[in-house]
């Protein structure tokens, strides 16, 4: 079954949350609406920004369903995570998906034991395929060995396109090695979607054969990246390109996850988006106040 391909910018959504700890559906129906509205051309759900790894199986099914059935956005523009340690439930969270017709499964590897072979990684992401047993599925790697502990090479990947063709749709590289990127672009950018894994590079990978990025900045600077992607053969592009990376850099300076939430609390005046899953904690005072010294030198920066 042939899909179009997905090129462009896509959000690494953040998950709100309630003071209990379970995801805010009704904030985060109104993020993902602002974030499309921007430019983003798709969605990245329950990813590592999402902090999907500390959510129940069952709250990460409820909150997809209240996307796709809540945020008015074609399923095609969604890729949803589904990867877990254990295979069993990277089956289950992956056939929910594709119930509700999210056929994009970005899935990490299992992540606990560290220094395994590429014939392990080999077997775990067989068994899902195999486990969940739907041609329509469009798995996409995920690449990011600084919280995995685990790096996906390409000898990897060819294996599985070897044995299951079209289902290896594509990768996420948040390695931070543009080496890396580049040759997996070279190897495979012609076959399958390879999305850098921030803004950083965004022209450069593109050049290179990636089809955009799926990045977490998008959160607070999503038209900024939306109009890089759209002006990226410009002459404006090199100096959008190092004005996105200013602004990358800014929420590199902090707890990531954190500075993005305290940046969407701002924007949208709703405190609830401060929230985070232990064992993250919000900004700290003095966090908060070196943050948004360092945000208002951004503020002579272009926007889109």
């Amino acid at each position: 079954m042939a899909i179009l391909r997905l090129k462009g910018v896509i959000a690494a959504v953040l998950t709100p949350l309630r003071d209990d700890g379970t995801p805010h559906i009704g904030l985060m129906l109104e993020h993902c609406r602002w974030l499309i509205g921007s430019g983003c051309d798709g969605l990245a759900i329950l990813g590592t920004t999402g902090e999907a790894n500390s959510l129940s199986l069952s709250e990460r099914e409820r909150f997809l369903e209240g996307v796709v059935r809540g945020a008015g956005i074609p399923v095609e523009r969604i890729i949803a995570g589904t990867g877990c340690c254990s295979v069993a439930d990277s089956v289950r969270l992956s056939r929910h998906a594709l119930s509700l017709g999210v056929v994009r499964l970005l899935v990490l590897p299992p992540f606990y034991y560290k220094k395994v072979s590429n014939d392990g990684l080999f077997e775990a992401y067989g068994r899902l395929i195999e486990g969940v047993a739907d041609a329509r599925t469009r798995l996409y790697l995920y690449n990011i060995p600084q919280m995995t502990g685990i790096a996906l090479d390409a000898a990897l990947i060819c294996s599985l396109i070897d044995k299951y063709d079209e289902i290896i749709a594509g990768i996420k590289d948040s390695s931070g090695d543009w080496p890396s990127l580049k040759n997996l672009c070279a190897l495979f950018g012609r076959r399958m979607d390879v999305f850098a894994g921030s803004e950083r590079d965004l022209i450069d990978a593109v050049d290179a054969g990636a089809c955009g990025c799926i990045t977490a900045t998008a959160n607070a600077f999503a038209s900024t990246i939306a109009d890089l992607y759209a002006r990226r053969r410009t002459r404006m592009a090199a100096l959008l390109q190092r004005d996105a990376g200013e602004r990358r850099a800014l929420f590199e300076a902090f707890p990531t996850i954190a500075a993005l939430k305290e940046y969407t609390a701002s924007r949208t005046g709703d405190a609830r988006w401060r929230q985070v899953l232990p064992p993250l904690t919000p900004l700290s005072s003095l966090e908060r106040s070196a943050f948004y010294d360092r945000l208002a030198g951004l503020r002579r920066l272009p926007e889109a």
